[in-house]
């Protein structure tokens, strides 16, 4: 008798924990097949939403299809679990000097909507992820969905293939390069056929992203292969103009990594072979320099292997097949509305956590050069232009361990790594007849997990990715408080805002683009402020540097 008692609650247990199991799971079909998602509590309190993560949306890139453009994703029959994340791209933490993680067969996106069935579409946001195009991914324990959920949209993030996986090119069509891109448009196409069925408009796409991720969505702007798929854009901290992002001589680095694991060949197709065959390990941890000084702005992260490129023309597939900057001169570009900007000291994190490397290499003025002009001048030019940027920044033209002059080193960081790019960008946007929306982003509170690493020296400012604090959740950041909400408000309204209207601006604030008429931008902080750039000096000397080596910023006016 008692143990048919038992029996009973066992088989009762059983049926209820079914029963909920069973509620929290929602389906949907897409052009491969069935997906099982969940339905998870907000942590804003606010309801559901419907999660989907781990879905392909391209084939494996493995065996023969490593290093190839990514190819359609394949079919299933029975339900597919779209419960956990799939595996992360192949990469090494440079951060940590972490150890190697991640999977090749990684082409995977993760989809955030409060409903299925909307009364009318929902805005899509479509975000790429960070990380100098050498690590991260799209997971939720960084890019936490709940705040932007919360705003009536539907989030989109991505893995997408990165450093020598991703960048590598021998120039054939088995080897082309920019594959990382093309994943990218590939993750953007399955979001074009699908995303309706997850009560998304397919029609209104708001792709946006953060550094690395910032400058590929200027890169978009410009690719012929991403015509179509975006109605709008935000660039954060990132323009495609950042030096690193433009390796030299990408084919003889291909060769070199080849040689350096064992195959000395000038044949790409003997070599094609060979790095197909390598260990995934192998390949992402290797460091094919071409030039001595290139490990030292390796230790700056100022330059990685494997980057987007020019790509020789192919018949078919083709991303970037002219110099962005030409194209961007001569208006070939992707006309969509655009919010454009930076944080308020980009450097202040990269500044004081390689104060060592800082001190190591920035006594050599051609520390301070720009890559790309470095690569282009003979030794004694590079030496004068970094003497001259050295007399600009550095008040006593020294770098001090004391720290004394830590302010003015941050101030250099964050205009030559970052903002001096971005502007740059912004002008040429312009300058195409174009219109963008700029920002600065000044918030500070205990949110802004990197900035705070300027506290030892008296700043409080906002610094590179602190942003993203408030616009995702995750385990890295802290509660709420009442001045982090106020400023997660006023960020999640302005992106959600454009996304679904092409106006960021919410009720009693007015921003104004940017223009050939109005240097217009907008502070985002507890107020929102609509202000005009002040710092024409700074772009005056760029601007200087840069046409004084014989190469174009915007314009060579007003030097």
């Amino acid at each position: 008798m008692k143990y048919g008692i038992c029996s009973n609650y066992f088989f009762m247990f059983f049926l209820l924990t079914e029963i909920l199991t069973v509620s929290l799971c929602v389906h949907v079909k897409v052009e491969q097949g069935e997906l099982r998602g969940k339905r998870l509590r907000r942590i804003t309190g606010n309801g559901e939403y419907l999660s989907f993560k781990g879905i392909p949306y391209a084939a494996p890139p493995i065996g023969p299809l490593r290093f190839r453009d990514p190819q359609p994703p394949l079919s299933w029959t029975s339900v597919r679990d779209a419960i956990s994340h799939g595996a992360t791209c192949p990469q090494v933490d440079i951060n940590t000097n972490g150890n190697f993680s991640g999977n090749e067969d990684c082409l995977f996106l993760n989809v955030y909507t409060p409903t299925l069935t909307p009364k009318t579409p929902l805005p899509v946001m479509f975000y790429i992820h960070g990380g100098y195009y050498v690590k991260g991914s799209g997971n939720d324990d960084q890019l936490g969905p709940d705040f932007l959920i919360d705003r009536e949209v539907v989030l989109v993030t991505i893995n997408y293939r990165l450093g020598v996986l991703g960048f590598l090119s021998l120039d054939i069509p088995e080897a082309p390069g920019n594959v990382g891109l093309k994943d990218q448009v590939a993750a953007m196409v399955w979001v074009k056929k699908n995303i309706a069925h997850f009560g998304g408009d397919p029609d209104n796409v708001t792709i946006f992203g953060q550094s690395a991720g910032g400058s590929a969505v200027t890169l978009h702007l410009l690719s012929p292969l991403s015509k179509g798929l975006f109605k709008r854009a935000i660039a954060m901290s990132g323009a495609f103009f950042k030096d690193f992002q433009s390796p030299f001589e990408h084919k003889k680095r291909a060769l070199l990594l080849a040689k350096q694991l064992g195959n000395c060949t000038n044949d790409p197709n003997e070599a094609l072979s060979y790095l197909q065959q390598a260990e995934a390990v192998d390949l992402v941890t290797a460091k094919p320099f071409l030039l001595y000084n290139e490990q030292a702005r390796r230790e700056l992260l100022e330059i990685m292997n494997f980057r987007p490129i020019i790509e020789k023309q192919m018949e078919s597939g083709n991303f970037l097949t002219e110099d962005p900057m030409e194209l961007l001169i001569n208006g070939k570009v992707n006309s969509v509305e655009l919010v454009l900007g930076h944080t308020e000291e980009e450097g202040i994190y990269r500044a004081v956590t390689q104060k060592d490397y800082l001190l190591k290499y920035y006594p050599y003025d051609e520390f301070l050069v720009p890559v790309r002009i470095a690569n282009e001048k003979t030794g004694s030019e590079v030496l004068d232009i970094g003497n001259d940027i050295r007399r600009h920044y550095l008040s006593d033209c020294k770098l001090k361990e004391d720290d004394k002059n830590m302010k003015e080193l941050i101030n250099f960081y964050t205009d030559f790594t970052y903002v001096h790019h971005i502007y740059r960008f912004l002008e040429m946007w312009i300058k195409a007849g174009l219109e963008a929306y700029f920002y600065v982003f000044t918030g500070y509170t205990d949110r802004n997990v990197y900035g705070k690493y300027g506290e030892r020296y008296g700043l409080k400012n906002s610094t590179h990715a602190d942003d993203l604090g408030y616009l995702f959740s995750g385990p890295a950041y802290p509660s709420l408080g009442n001045d982090s909400q106020k400023i997660l408000d006023q960020t999640c309204n302005l992106y959600t805002n454009f996304a679904k209207y092409g106006n960021p601006t919410p009720n009693g604030t007015v921003w104004q683009p940017y223009n050939t008429n109005s240097s217009n931008y907008l502070t985002i902080d507890l107020e929102l402020t609509p202000k005009v750039v002040q710092n024409a000096s700074t772009l005056r000397f760029w601007r200087k540097i840069y046409c004084n080596a014989g190469q174009i910023f915007a314009t060579c006016e007003c030097v």
